[in-house]
């Protein structure tokens, strides 16, 4: 029996990862630019965390989107913390669907889906059938082993032991949370066990909220591989749960009571308990996300060499091959605080919404990181000898920094902007927000091109340049238009607009030199001789 209640478990969320396969192939890249674009406060935030995980059924990949964008500087701490309860809270769509026990169909869903998936044209609606189907099934197949667990000796005994004590119970939830890596698993477990009476409403509480807890462990996991904003980011999001789990045992009456009060039968007053303890929780984390983002810098520290060069080796400049690779790793990573920065501007430009703290922020790790590249080259050419490609990394890495004093430049001119008591005219936002968004996929495609040495890509950039002269003279004339026009929006932001596309032509004349060092970088070591 305990084998294939194991068995039921597995169909289950392998029925969910289904769903949630099916359901981002037909909502994934629209949720993503929500995600990047909607999250401006942490209730908003909360919000689009919630959509994408419920249009999804995919709290990871929202979970692993939302530490990327706070890696990325794109979303504060406060917002952040916000998202991933929001993914939390979304992702307990599925549990309400189980609790229709539509088991009697779910042979007829996987076998009708499956056929139909094998059509490419309706691959995503068949398998979100097949899904569904695997889901009811695997409930069913997990409450029936349940039922014939809960008639043992041994298993009632545990079960009773269990009973009389929630914190025990809780503390199981965690660590099959933590195990399982998923809520939704843990809170199966508990409609099983509660669907084959072999426990109580109270149980199943502290059973769900364990299970919560411990899979709130996973973003903090995966949070390693990004910087500490992201950590502080995942280990509120953990520290917020994991109370919100302490405090529902310790009101487990009041709790179950409410959830009787709300009715709905068996399966549905589990499913509340999911939701609900999810929504309370994401509730009370987003009102407090501002305080916890300051509570964080305490647990978790900024590190002392945070924008300290990561390649940079003193050991390699004895070799010259090898300190010129190192020195362009680092200074692909600068490229990377630029890229950063130039999102924000743009993010800034099109909504009218400027916070100039990250994008001061990157700037001062740029400066470091020239400082610190720019030595390492002159150490390597003092002790080999002047040479092209030392001399072109240097003009890049002093590119670079030039290109992160002009998007700087781009924030002062909006503060400028805001202090006047100005703003520009709908259609001027729109035209400098489309300029930018050319910009930033030339810059995109110019810093991958050095990072790759491909050099067909960075030819594109260099070609593309006449093109993107030609659209910034094009918003001048819509500009000069609008001022013919006498519109008086344009006309009292006409210097600080003009001035904009001027900083974004001058940026892109950067973007455009970068991208010729990295011809000649890559047409430099094709022509090297190979030993």
């Amino acid at each position: 029996m305990l084998l294939t209640a194991v068995g039921g478990l597995a169909l289950f969320l392998l029925g969910i990862h289904q769903i949630a396969e099916a359901l981002q192939q037909l909502a994934g890249p629209a949720a993503r630019r929500l995600m990047a674009a909607a999250t401006r406060s942490p209730f908003h935030a909360l919000f689009t965390g919630t959509v994408v995980a419920a249009a999804t059924q995919s709290g990871t990949a929202t979970v692993v989107t939302g530490l990327g964008l706070v890696g990325g500087g794109l979303v504060g701490i406060p917002a952040g913390i916000a998202l991933l309860l929001g993914a939390k809270l979304g992702a307990t769509l599925a549990i309400q669907l189980a609790a229709f026990s539509l088991g009697d169909y779910a042979w007829a869903m996987i076998g009708v889906g499956y056929f139909v998936s094998l059509w490419s044209r309706t691959r995503a609606p068949g398998t979100l059938l097949l899904g569904a189907g695997l889901l009811f099934l695997g409930l069913d197949v997990t409450v029936d082993s349940m039922t014939g667990l809960a008639s043992g000796e041994l298993f009632s005994l545990l079960i009773d032991s269990a009973e009389s004590s929630p914190v025990t119970v809780l503390l199981l939830g965690m660590a099959l949370g933590a195990v399982l890596s998923s809520s939704n698993g843990v809170t199966a477990v508990g409609l099983g066990l509660y669907l084959a009476d072999a426990i109580s409403l109270p149980t199943v509480i502290a059973l769900t909220a364990g299970g919560n807890a411990g899979s709130a462990l996973l973003p903090l996991l995966i949070s390693r591989t990004f910087d500490t904003n992201t950590q502080r980011t995942a280990l509120m999001q953990l520290l917020v749960t994991t109370v919100g789990a302490v405090a529902t045992v310790l009101l487990l009456g009041p709790a179950a009571e409410g959830i009787e009060a709300i009715g709905g039968g068996e399966a549905r007053e589990v499913a509340n308990v999911h939701t609900l303890f999810n929504l309370g929780v994401a509730l009370v984390g987003t009102a407090l996300a501002p305080l916890l983002a300051r509570f964080s810098g305490q647990l978790v520290p900024t590190a002392d060499d945070d924008a300290a060069p990561k390649y940079l080796r003193r050991e390699a400049l004895d070799d010259a091959h090898l300190a010129a690779a190192l020195a362009l790793r680092e200074t692909v990573r600068m490229s990377d605080q630029v890229a950063v920065m130039m999102e924000l501007a743009v993010r800034n430009l099109d909504t009218g919404r400027w916070d100039p703290e990250p994008i001061r922020a990157r700037e001062t790790k740029l400066d470091r990181l020239t400082h610190d590249v720019v030595d390492y080259l002159a150490r390597l050419r003092h002790s080999h000898g002047d040479d092209e490609a030392s001399q072109r990394l240097l003009l890049v890495a002093t590119e670079l920094e030039h290109m992160g004093d002009q998007i700087r430049r781009l924030g002062r001119r909006e503060e400028k902007l805001r202090t006047e008591g100005l703003e520009f005219s709908k259609v001027g936002r729109a035209e400098l927000t489309q300029t930018g968004e050319r910009l930033l996929r030339r810059m995109r495609a110019a810093f991958t091109a050095l990072a790759t040495g491909d050099a067909a890509m960075a030819q594109r950039v260099l070609d593309g340049r006449r093109d993107f002269e030609a659209l910034v003279a094009r918003m001048r004339v819509a500009h000069l238009g609008r001022l013919e026009e006498q519109l008086p929006e344009s006309r009292a932001s006409s210097s600080h607009h003009l001035e904009v596309l001027t900083l974004l032509r001058d940026v892109d004349a950067s973007v455009t030199r970068v991208a010729g060092w990295a011809v000649e970088m890559e047409r430099a070591a094709e022509a090297e001789p190979t030993t």
